[in-house]
C-alpha cells in the first residue's frame, strides 16, 4: 500500500538479534497442562509489513513456544506472487496476519478479520495497556467498532542528520522542534559542493510520509471521493516543492544519506540501518525531533501500526489469542524494543523507555527527542490510496515543473474522481 520510493533498505529489518528463550533475564514457564496440549502450528502473514526470519523466531516463535511448548508460529510462505484471493480460492490462507492498518480495508472485503475480542479476553488479555488512538484506529476499520487485532509494533518519524557535513560546512546541527520550514532553510547551508563533492541538505522520504502528522489522505473513504483540493494537501506540495527547489537538493537526496552525501533525511525508523552503518564506521549522526507544521506540533506522523490478528479461517483461534497475549506481554515488547528497535504501542513507560537499550550504536543518540512527538489519529484508508497517491505524486511532479499549484491540486482531484466514478465502492 505504501509508495516506497524509498525503502531505503529501511522498511524491511535486516539486522540481527540474539535469540533466546528467556526474556529480560527471566525464564518463560507454561502456565497450562501442556503435557496433554495438542501441538498446534500457526501461521502468520506480513501484509504489508516488513520481519526477517530471525526477528520473527526472537519475537514470535520462541516466547510463545517458552510458555506454550504445544504452540509453534511460522512466517506464512505462500505460492510465489499469490494474493490473498488466490489463497482463499485455493483454501491456503494463513492462521493470522501481521499487517498495517493502512492496508486493512483492502483486505477487510476478503471476510477474513473477525472480533479478537473474545478469545483475548479468555486469555486475560487487558486492551487498557495499549495507546488508546491505536486501538481506534484498528477499531475504525470495522463498520461496528470490532477489534480485528492488536498491535505488535509502531512506526515512529525522526529527521536524522550526518554530523560531519554539517562540520564540513560549519553549520549548527538541527535541534528538537523544528518546523519545517526552519529545517528547510537549514538544508539551503549544507547543500553545495567541497571539495568537488556535491551534498544535499535534506530528504523528506516522500510524499505521503511528509503528509502524515496533518492526518490527511487522497480519498476520503467515508464518501469515496477525492480530498486532496485543500489547504492540507497545498501545505504538503508548497513544503516538498520548497525542499527540492534548493539548488542541488533533489528525489535522490534519501539515497544520498546513505551515501554519506546526504546532510539529513526526515524518515520513518532507520534505526537498525543506521546501527548497521555504524558497525561499518559511520558513526558520527545523530537525530532529532521530528519536523512539525504550525498547529500540529509534537507529531511525527499519523498512527502507523502493525496489527496481529487472527483470522477467520484459524482453525485454533484459542492458541493464537494465546500467542497474542505472549508476543504483546511487556516482557516481549520490551525485547522488542530494546532488542530490535521497534515501538511499541503499550502505554508502559518502562517499555517505551526500553526502546534502543541493548543496542551499543545508539546510546549516545537523542532518542528521548524523538519521542517528544506522538503520532495522529490516523482516517481509515481507501481501497484505492495507493491508485489516488499515483496521481497525486504524479500531479506534484507537473507543479515541481513549473504547473501552477491550484491546478495542479484542481487536476489531481479530478482525475481522482475520474478514476473512482470507474471503481466499484
Amino acid at each position: 500500500m505504501k509508495r516506497t520510493l524509498t525503502i531505503l533498505l529501511f522498511v524491511i529489518f535486516i539486522f540481527t538479534t540474539a535469540c533466546s528463550n528467556k526474556i529480560d533475564n527471566t525464564t518463560v514457564t507454561s502456565t497450562d497442562p501442556v503435557q496433554d496440549a495438542k501441538p498446534v502450528t500457526l501461521t502468520v502473514m506480513p501484509v504489508s509489513v516488513g520481519i526477517s526470519e530471525e526477528d520473527f523466531n526472537t519475537l514470535f516463535t520462541e516466547p510463545v513456544k517458552a510458555k506454550y511448548p504445544n504452540i509453534t508460529l511460522e512466517l506464512f510462505k505462500g505460492p510465489d506472487g499469490a494474493g490473498i484471493e488466490e489463497l482463499i480460492a485455493a483454501k491456503n490462507t494463513p492462521d493470522m496476519m501481521l499487517i498495517w492498518n493502512g492496508a486493512m480495508p483492502s483486505v477487510k472485503g476478503f471476510e477474513l478479520f473477525q472480533d479478537i475480542t473474545p478469545f483475548i479476553e479468555k486469555q486475560g488479555v487487558d486492551i487498557n495497556r495499549f495507546e488508546d488512538v491505536v486501538l481506534e484506529t484498528v477499531r475504525n476499520v470495522s463498520d461496528n467498532g470490532e477489534l480485528y487485532g492488536l498491535p505488535f509494533a509502531m512506526q515512529l518519524n525522526a529527521l536524522y542528520y550526518n554530523k560531519e557535513i554539517f562540520d564540513s560546512f560549519g553549520v549548527p546541527y538541527p535541534t528538537d522542534g523544528m518546523t519545517w520550514n526552519e529545517v528547510t532553510e537549514l538544508a539551503k547551508k549544507v547543500t553545495g559542493k567541497i571539495d568537488g563533492m556535491q551534498y544535499s541538505g535534506l530528504s523528506y522520504e516522500h510524499l505521503e510520509r511528509l503528509s502524515f502528522p496533518l492526518g490527511i489522505v487522497p480519498v476520503d473513504s467515508k464518501t469515496n471521493k477525492a480530498s486532496v483540493n485543500n489547504d492540507e494537501w497545498k501545505q504538503v506540495f508548497q513544503t516538498a516543492h520548497n525542499i527540492l527547489e534548493i539548488p542541488g537538493n533533489d528525489k535522490d537526496t534519501a539515497w544520498a544519506f546513505l551515501n554519506k552525501t546526504g546532510a539529513m533525511i526526515a524518515a520513518m525508523n532507520i534505526f537498525p540501518n543506521m546501527s548497521a552503518m555504524s558497525d561499518e564506521g559511520f558513526t558520527n549522526w545523530d537525530v532529532v525531533q521530528y519536523p512539525s507544521f504550525p498547529g500540529h506540533e509534537n507529531t511525527y506522523g499519523m498512527v502507523d501500526a502493525h496489527i496481529l490478528t487472527i483470522n477467520t479461517t484459524c482453525e485454533n483461534p484459542d492458541e493464537a489469542a494465546k500467542a497474542i497475549s505472549v508476543i504483546t506481554s511487556d516482557e516481549v515488547q520490551k525485547l522488542s524494543a530494546s532488542k530490535t528497535m521497534r515501538v511499541t504501542a503499550l502505554k508502559n513507560p518502562e517499555v517505551q523507555n526500553a526502546f534502543g537499550a541493548d543496542n551499543p550504536h545508539v546510546k549516545d543518540k537523542n532518542i528521548a527527542g524523538v519521542f517528544k512527538s506522538k503520532p495522529a489519529p490516523a482516517p481509515v484508508f481507501s481501497t484505492y490510496n495507493s491508485a489516488a497517491l499515483e496521481i497525486t505524486n504524479t500531479k506534484f511532479d507537473e507543479y515541481l515543473n513549473g504547473k501552477d499549484l491550484n491546478t495542479a491540486l484542481r487536476e489531481a482531484e479530478e482525475e481522482i474522481n475520474k478514476m473512482l466514478a470507474d471503481k466499484p465502492e
